[in-house]
């Protein structure tokens, strides 16, 4: 079974580079949670979804659920859906929060800590075997150079 040509490659050819180049990151980044999706799921139980969640989850001992939906890309009831799932694993705790009744705090249990640390891993391992063909300073120019990219005015 041949391959198909990727779009940003027939952009390249055809049209303005830029538009090319954005294809390419997209293209990239779909493969990326192609990989994180299967990794998560075989190694952990876990949807990338969930991972995301739980890293975001992980940054204090609680967090607001709105300030988490912040940090995430997903509607409020996806992310409610997902909380309660993960709390029926007994991955996350949710609360009344005491200074906002109409608030919702989240934390991370034991167990998920535990999980989050070990999918955390799988994350970082999929990262660097992807960029290993990148030297240091090939990987910070790409961080320079896509760190000029401003899509918002």
């Amino acid at each position: 079974m041949e391959e198909t040509t990727p779009v940003s490659s027939m952009i390249r050819q055809n049209g303005p580079i830029k538009i090319a180049a954005w294809r390419l990151m997209m293209e990239k980044y779909q493969d990326f949670m192609t990989r994180f999706e299967h990794e998560f799921r075989t190694r952990h139980g876990l949807s990338a979804n969930q991972f995301d969640v739980l890293i975001n989850a992980s940054t204090s001992a609680q967090v607001r659920q709105r300030d988490l939906l912040r940090s995430l890309v997903m509607s409020r009831s996806a992310l409610s859906r997902l909380l309660g799932k993960l709390e029926g694993r007994g991955l996350v705790t949710q609360a009344a929060d005491p200074e906002d009744h109409r608030g919702v705090l989240v934390a991370l249990t034991e167990a998920g800590q535990k999980l989050c640390a070990e999918a955390a891993e799988s994350n970082g391992e999929i990262i660097i075997s992807a960029f290993s063909g990148l030297t240091d300073a090939e990987a910070e120019e790409i961080f320079e150079l896509v760190s000029k990219i401003c899509p918002v005015g």
